[in-house]
């Protein structure tokens, strides 16, 4: 997404620690983001630091991916977000084509299938060549929305700047879109059920999922005439979270009980950041755990 504050880097490294921990693959995820928060929540505290080996010096230097990973313990590897502006400047020195290519060429290709199953970027909420990078070395996202007013304007952004843009070159695929942090009641109109219905009924939303392919114009949120948009929806809202425009119908006339739509907002989440731990780690028993699994296995399978 770009925009920050939707749970990316929660997202990251909870999913590291079910596709790891839980389910025994050998993962990598590595922090993109200048900020740094994925890594001060497992410990790792980023300062700019010019003696610190860091991600420049495989992308641009002769170091080997694996001076640079660190193991945390808690079921996967990772890379700590060390002197990334300074690694964002040196790549836009760069050719455009070069410099997007980094990440893969020089990490991804040696380490995904030899030494990772799945490596996980988090990626800040505005677009740089790291963005880029990440986008053409893992071609698959996830991407969650908290019900907050800038959320369907933080989706139109990633739509119409980056995924349609990054699909007039390669094959990007939005694996989920994943509604995070709710806490409020779907039957009245609240921010959560705003966002929710918006998921799960509008053809703009379909749009801006499909950003990009031929005839899509996620501007106008238009679809090209035969596509139906329910299977749109189908194919990119996880089953945990998605309520068919029938089932709003009968929400509203009291003739079924609203779901309890996860992602639901959690302490756990928080006070595992604060023990600098991922959740999985830190409360094995927290019951939204388990959405991540489903996620895990959309990850595994590659889709819904």
């Amino acid at each position: 997404m770009l925009k920050g504050g939707f749970g990316k880097s929660i997202f990251a490294n909870t999913l590291g620690g079910v596709l790891g921990d839980v389910r025994g693959h050998d993962v990598l995820v590595a922090d993109l983001d200048p900020a740094g928060h994925l890594s001060t929540g497992l410990g790792y505290y980023t300062r700019e630091d010019e003696d610190a080996l860091d991600l420049g010096d495989v992308l641009l230097e002769d170091a080997s991916p694996e001076d640079i990973i660190k193991q945390p313990g808690y079921g996967f590897d990772f890379i700590p977000s060390v002197n990334l502006e300074t690694v964002t400047e040196d790549l836009s020195r760069d050719s455009v084509m070069a410099s997007d290519m980094r990440l893969k060429q020089d990490l991804v290709d040696p380490l995904l299938g030899d030494e990772y199953e799945y490596i996980l970027f988090d990626i800040p909420g505005s677009r740089n060549k790291l963005v880029n990078n990440a986008v053409v070395a893992a071609p698959n996202a996830i991407l969650p929305l908290k019900p907050v007013p800038e959320a369907l304007n933080g989706m139109r952004e990633t739509a119409t700047k980056l995924v349609g843009e990054i699909r007039q070159h390669i094959d990007f695929e939005i694996l989920a879109v994943v509604p995070n942090d709710l806490r409020a009641r779907i039957d009245q109109q609240t921010k959560d059920r705003r966002l929710l219905e918006a998921m799960n009924t509008q053809e703009q939303f379909a749009a801006y999922l499909l950003a990009g392919r031929d005839g899509v114009d996620p501007d106008t949120g238009t679809l090209p005439e035969g596509v139906d948009v329910a299977e749109v929806l189908d194919n990119h809202i996880p089953p945990f979270a998605r309520v068919t425009a029938d089932e709003w119908a009968a929400i509203d006339a009291d003739e079924m009980d609203p779901p309890k739509i996860p992602i639901r907002h959690s302490a756990a989440f928080g006070d595992a950041y604060e023990e600098r731990k991922p959740v999985t780690a830190y409360d094995p028993e927290c019951t939204q755990i388990q959405h991540f699994e489903a996620l895990a296995e959309i990850i595994e399978q590659g889709g819904i």
